[in-house]
Protein backbone atom coordinates (compact mmCIF):
# COMPACT_ATOMS: atom_id res chain seq x y z
CA UNK A 1 0.00 0.00 0.00
CA UNK A 2 1.40 3.44 -0.78
CA UNK A 3 2.00 6.07 1.56
CA UNK A 4 -0.68 8.86 1.75
CA UNK A 5 -0.43 11.42 -1.37
CA UNK A 6 -1.76 14.63 -1.69
CA UNK A 7 -1.78 16.32 -5.72
CA UNK A 8 1.78 17.16 -7.17
CA UNK A 9 3.11 14.57 -4.33
CA UNK A 10 5.78 11.50 -5.53
CA UNK A 11 7.11 8.29 -3.49
CA UNK A 12 9.27 5.33 -4.54
CA UNK A 13 7.90 2.23 -3.33
CA UNK A 14 4.87 1.73 -0.83
CA UNK A 15 7.68 2.96 2.38
CA UNK A 16 9.44 5.81 0.44
CA UNK A 17 9.50 9.32 1.29
CA UNK A 18 7.10 11.28 -0.09
CA UNK A 19 8.62 14.41 -1.85
CA UNK A 20 6.59 17.61 -2.53
CA UNK A 21 4.21 17.72 0.67
CA UNK A 22 3.41 20.39 2.33
CA UNK A 23 5.15 20.42 5.56
CA UNK A 24 6.25 23.32 7.12
CA UNK A 25 8.85 21.49 9.22
CA UNK A 26 12.34 20.49 7.94
CA UNK A 27 13.47 18.59 6.00
CA UNK A 28 11.13 18.05 2.73
CA UNK A 29 11.88 18.40 -0.69
CA UNK A 30 10.37 20.40 -3.26
CA UNK A 31 9.77 19.64 -6.35
CA UNK A 32 10.25 21.93 -9.07
CA UNK A 33 9.54 19.65 -12.41
CA UNK A 34 9.32 16.13 -13.48
CA UNK A 35 10.18 14.77 -16.74
CA UNK A 36 9.11 11.23 -18.10
CA UNK A 37 5.65 11.33 -17.20
CA UNK A 38 4.75 11.65 -20.77
CA UNK A 39 4.91 9.13 -23.91
CA UNK A 40 7.26 6.64 -23.21
CA UNK A 41 10.14 7.01 -25.97
CA UNK A 42 9.22 4.87 -29.05
CA UNK A 43 11.57 2.05 -30.56
CA UNK A 44 11.68 2.94 -34.26
CA UNK A 45 12.91 0.89 -37.44
CA UNK A 46 13.62 2.76 -40.42
CA UNK A 47 14.02 1.50 -44.17
CA UNK A 48 13.63 3.36 -47.77
CA UNK A 49 10.93 2.36 -50.15
CA UNK A 50 12.61 0.89 -52.97
CA UNK A 51 11.36 2.51 -56.64
CA UNK A 52 10.10 5.29 -54.57
CA UNK A 53 10.27 8.18 -52.44
CA UNK A 54 10.13 7.71 -48.75
CA UNK A 55 10.38 5.91 -45.88
CA UNK A 56 9.18 3.27 -44.00
CA UNK A 57 8.44 3.75 -40.40
CA UNK A 58 7.89 1.08 -38.02
CA UNK A 59 7.03 2.07 -34.41
CA UNK A 60 4.52 0.03 -32.46
CA UNK A 61 6.23 -0.67 -29.19
CA UNK A 62 7.74 1.41 -26.64
CA UNK A 63 11.18 1.74 -25.12
CA UNK A 64 12.10 2.39 -21.15
CA UNK A 65 10.58 5.48 -19.33
CA UNK A 66 13.38 7.45 -17.52
CA UNK A 67 11.56 10.14 -14.84
CA UNK A 68 14.06 12.64 -13.59
CA UNK A 69 12.66 14.19 -10.52
CA UNK A 70 14.65 17.83 -9.88
CA UNK A 71 13.67 19.66 -6.84
CA UNK A 72 15.69 21.46 -3.77
CA UNK A 73 16.04 19.48 -0.18
CA UNK A 74 15.26 22.41 2.59
CA UNK A 75 16.53 21.01 5.87
CA UNK A 76 18.62 22.31 8.60
CA UNK A 77 22.31 24.03 8.18
CA UNK A 78 23.19 21.81 11.35
CA UNK A 79 22.35 18.64 9.56
CA UNK A 80 21.87 18.48 5.74
CA UNK A 81 22.85 14.73 4.93
CA UNK A 82 20.79 12.61 7.29
CA UNK A 83 17.80 12.42 4.65
CA UNK A 84 19.90 12.66 1.31
CA UNK A 85 21.99 9.83 2.85
CA UNK A 86 18.22 7.73 2.87
CA UNK A 87 17.56 8.79 -0.25
CA UNK A 88 20.36 8.51 -1.44
CA UNK A 89 20.32 4.60 -0.53
CA UNK A 90 16.65 4.60 -1.82
CA UNK A 91 17.06 5.42 -5.16
CA UNK A 92 20.03 3.45 -6.06
CA UNK A 93 18.59 0.29 -5.53
CA UNK A 94 17.99 -1.87 -8.58
CA UNK A 95 15.08 -3.47 -6.88
CA UNK A 96 11.77 -2.70 -9.04
CA UNK A 97 9.38 -0.82 -7.11
CA UNK A 98 6.21 1.57 -7.83
CA UNK A 99 7.27 4.92 -8.17
CA UNK A 100 3.89 6.82 -7.17
CA UNK A 101 2.48 10.27 -8.39
CA UNK A 102 -0.57 11.91 -7.79
CA UNK A 103 -2.08 14.47 -10.29
CA UNK A 104 -5.04 16.73 -9.61
CA UNK A 105 -8.43 14.96 -10.73
CA UNK A 106 -6.39 12.03 -11.81
CA UNK A 107 -6.72 8.26 -9.55
CA UNK A 108 -3.17 7.13 -8.03
CA UNK A 109 -0.69 6.12 -10.46
CA UNK A 110 2.25 4.70 -10.96
CA UNK A 111 5.17 2.95 -12.84
CA UNK A 112 7.52 0.09 -11.69
CA UNK A 113 11.13 0.76 -12.02
CA UNK A 114 14.52 0.74 -10.37
CA UNK A 115 16.58 3.55 -8.68
CA UNK A 116 18.49 5.57 -11.41
CA UNK A 117 20.48 7.65 -8.64
CA UNK A 118 20.25 10.02 -6.40
CA UNK A 119 22.63 13.74 -7.96
CA UNK A 120 23.38 16.67 -5.64
CA UNK A 121 26.34 18.96 -5.15
CA UNK A 122 28.12 19.67 -1.47
CA UNK A 123 28.24 23.81 -1.95
CA UNK A 124 27.36 27.33 -0.54
CA UNK A 125 23.77 26.33 -0.82
CA UNK A 126 23.88 24.20 2.81
CA UNK A 127 24.63 27.50 4.44
CA UNK A 128 20.90 28.42 3.86
CA UNK A 129 19.70 24.77 4.26
CA UNK A 130 19.07 24.04 0.58
CA UNK A 131 20.76 21.28 -1.53
CA UNK A 132 19.20 21.31 -5.17
CA UNK A 133 19.01 17.45 -5.80
CA UNK A 134 17.51 15.43 -8.84
CA UNK A 135 16.30 11.63 -8.28
CA UNK A 136 15.90 9.25 -11.59
CA UNK A 137 13.79 6.27 -11.89
CA UNK A 138 14.36 3.67 -14.78
CA UNK A 139 11.49 1.77 -16.00
CA UNK A 140 11.75 -0.81 -18.15
CA UNK A 141 8.41 -1.41 -18.17
CA UNK A 142 6.96 2.39 -19.68
CA UNK A 143 3.49 1.70 -18.56
CA UNK A 144 2.00 3.93 -16.33
CA UNK A 145 -0.96 2.14 -14.61
CA UNK A 146 -3.46 3.18 -12.22
CA UNK A 147 -3.39 2.69 -8.27
CA UNK A 148 -5.57 0.20 -7.34
CA UNK A 149 -5.77 -2.45 -9.28
CA UNK A 150 -9.39 -4.14 -9.97
CA UNK A 151 -9.71 -6.93 -8.00
CA UNK A 152 -12.89 -9.68 -8.86
CA UNK A 153 -12.93 -13.14 -8.06
CA UNK A 154 -15.02 -16.38 -9.42
CA UNK A 155 -15.89 -18.82 -6.84
CA UNK A 156 -15.59 -22.77 -8.06
CA UNK A 157 -18.81 -22.37 -10.59
CA UNK A 158 -21.51 -24.31 -10.79
CA UNK A 159 -21.23 -26.63 -13.81
CA UNK A 160 -23.92 -27.58 -16.21
CA UNK A 161 -24.75 -29.30 -19.67
CA UNK A 162 -24.71 -26.63 -22.50
CA UNK A 163 -28.01 -26.49 -24.06
CA UNK A 164 -29.32 -24.68 -27.08
CA UNK A 165 -27.49 -21.22 -26.61
CA UNK A 166 -23.57 -20.84 -25.98
CA UNK A 167 -23.02 -17.82 -23.92
CA UNK A 168 -19.41 -18.06 -23.72
CA UNK A 169 -16.99 -19.50 -26.55
CA UNK A 170 -16.89 -23.10 -27.33
CA UNK A 171 -14.15 -23.64 -25.00
CA UNK A 172 -15.37 -27.57 -24.17
CA UNK A 173 -16.79 -28.45 -27.12
CA UNK A 174 -20.38 -29.29 -28.14
CA UNK A 175 -22.16 -31.00 -25.16
CA UNK A 176 -19.78 -30.71 -22.78
CA UNK A 177 -19.82 -28.25 -19.82
CA UNK A 178 -19.62 -24.84 -19.33
CA UNK A 179 -18.64 -22.40 -16.67
CA UNK A 180 -21.57 -20.46 -15.30
CA UNK A 181 -19.38 -18.27 -12.70
CA UNK A 182 -17.36 -14.94 -14.85
CA UNK A 183 -16.35 -11.56 -13.48
CA UNK A 184 -16.02 -8.57 -15.56
CA UNK A 185 -12.87 -5.91 -15.68
CA UNK A 186 -12.53 -2.78 -17.33
CA UNK A 187 -9.46 -0.89 -18.64
CA UNK A 188 -9.99 2.42 -18.63
CA UNK A 189 -6.78 3.35 -19.99
CA UNK A 190 -5.17 4.57 -22.95
CA UNK A 191 -2.94 1.34 -23.87
CA UNK A 192 -4.04 -2.71 -24.05
CA UNK A 193 -4.24 -4.08 -20.40
CA UNK A 194 -3.10 -7.28 -19.42
CA UNK A 195 -4.22 -9.48 -16.38
CA UNK A 196 -2.68 -11.51 -13.25
CA UNK A 197 -5.02 -14.45 -12.94
CA UNK A 198 -4.65 -16.51 -9.69
CA UNK A 199 -6.08 -19.81 -9.27
CA UNK A 200 -6.20 -21.54 -5.47
CA UNK A 201 -6.72 -24.92 -4.99
CA UNK A 202 -8.46 -27.81 -4.88
CA UNK A 203 -9.18 -27.79 -8.50
CA UNK A 204 -8.11 -29.98 -11.45
CA UNK A 205 -7.57 -28.87 -14.87
CA UNK A 206 -8.56 -25.35 -14.84
CA UNK A 207 -9.84 -23.30 -17.64
CA UNK A 208 -10.11 -19.98 -18.29
CA UNK A 209 -11.81 -18.40 -21.59
CA UNK A 210 -13.29 -14.99 -22.49
CA UNK A 211 -16.33 -13.94 -24.72
CA UNK A 212 -13.86 -12.97 -27.59
CA UNK A 213 -13.14 -16.76 -28.06
CA UNK A 214 -9.51 -17.28 -26.36
CA UNK A 215 -9.65 -20.26 -24.22
CA UNK A 216 -6.84 -20.91 -21.31
CA UNK A 217 -7.01 -24.41 -19.90
CA UNK A 218 -4.17 -26.11 -17.46
CA UNK A 219 -3.61 -29.71 -17.65
CA UNK A 220 -2.70 -29.39 -13.45
CA UNK A 221 -3.93 -30.61 -10.53
CA UNK A 222 -3.69 -27.91 -7.70
CA UNK A 223 -4.40 -29.08 -3.97
CA UNK A 224 -5.58 -26.63 -1.46
CA UNK A 225 -2.55 -25.68 -0.33
CA UNK A 226 -1.70 -24.49 -4.15
CA UNK A 227 -1.86 -21.15 -5.70
CA UNK A 228 -1.24 -20.68 -9.78
CA UNK A 229 -0.49 -17.17 -11.22
CA UNK A 230 -0.99 -16.59 -14.50
CA UNK A 231 0.75 -13.51 -16.00
CA UNK A 232 -0.89 -12.18 -19.26
CA UNK A 233 1.72 -9.77 -20.03
CA UNK A 234 4.71 -12.07 -18.98
CA UNK A 235 3.68 -14.71 -20.18
CA UNK A 236 4.15 -16.76 -17.25
CA UNK A 237 2.13 -19.43 -15.04
CA UNK A 238 4.38 -20.14 -11.91
CA UNK A 239 2.88 -22.15 -9.20
CA UNK A 240 3.31 -21.52 -5.42
CA UNK A 241 5.51 -18.28 -6.11
CA UNK A 242 8.44 -20.41 -7.72
CA UNK A 243 8.42 -23.12 -9.58
CA UNK A 244 7.42 -22.47 -13.50
CA UNK A 245 4.16 -24.59 -15.24
CA UNK A 246 4.17 -22.63 -18.21
CA UNK A 247 4.40 -26.25 -19.93
CA UNK A 248 0.57 -27.36 -18.00
CA UNK A 249 -1.30 -24.43 -20.43
CA UNK A 250 -2.24 -25.67 -23.78
CA UNK A 251 -2.13 -23.18 -26.55
CA UNK A 252 -0.11 -19.78 -27.27
CA UNK A 253 -3.21 -17.64 -26.85
CA UNK A 254 -3.48 -14.94 -23.85
CA UNK A 255 -5.80 -12.81 -22.33
CA UNK A 256 -5.97 -8.99 -22.82
CA UNK A 257 -7.99 -5.83 -22.76
CA UNK A 258 -7.64 -2.93 -25.30
CA UNK A 259 -8.19 0.68 -24.24
CA UNK A 260 -11.52 1.57 -23.20
CA UNK A 261 -13.27 -1.81 -22.86
CA UNK A 262 -13.91 -4.57 -20.85
CA UNK A 263 -12.84 -7.91 -20.42
CA UNK A 264 -15.72 -10.99 -19.23
CA UNK A 265 -13.52 -14.30 -17.84
CA UNK A 266 -14.96 -17.27 -17.37
CA UNK A 267 -13.47 -19.87 -15.03
CA UNK A 268 -14.29 -23.69 -15.07
CA UNK A 269 -12.72 -27.01 -14.06
CA UNK A 270 -13.26 -30.86 -14.33
CA UNK A 271 -13.61 -30.89 -10.59
CA UNK A 272 -12.76 -29.03 -7.47
CA UNK A 273 -13.77 -26.03 -4.90
CA UNK A 274 -11.04 -23.54 -5.57
CA UNK A 275 -11.45 -20.14 -6.41
CA UNK A 276 -10.54 -17.85 -9.68
CA UNK A 277 -9.14 -13.97 -8.96
CA UNK A 278 -8.61 -11.74 -11.65
CA UNK A 279 -6.82 -8.62 -11.50
CA UNK A 280 -6.14 -5.93 -13.95
CA UNK A 281 -4.61 -2.20 -13.81
CA UNK A 282 -6.18 0.23 -16.05
CA UNK A 283 -2.75 0.95 -18.44
CA UNK A 284 -1.44 3.97 -20.61
CA UNK A 285 1.18 4.94 -22.69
Amino acid sequence: MPPTMTDYTFAFGDMGTVLNTDSMGFPFIDVTSVAGLDTAPLRVATDEHQGSDGTYVDSPFLSMRTIVVTGTLYTSPTDPDTLLNQLRTDYASNVIRPWYFQLPGQPLRFVNGVGGGLQYNVDTNRRNGKTPVQFTVLAGDPYIYDYPAQVASISFPTVGTVGMGFNVSFNLGFGGSVPSNSCLVTNYGTHTAYPIITLVGPITNPVLSDAFGIVMSFGITLTNSDSLVINCKDKSVVLNGMVSRRNVLAGTKWFSVPAGTSETVFFGADSGTGSATVKLNSTYY
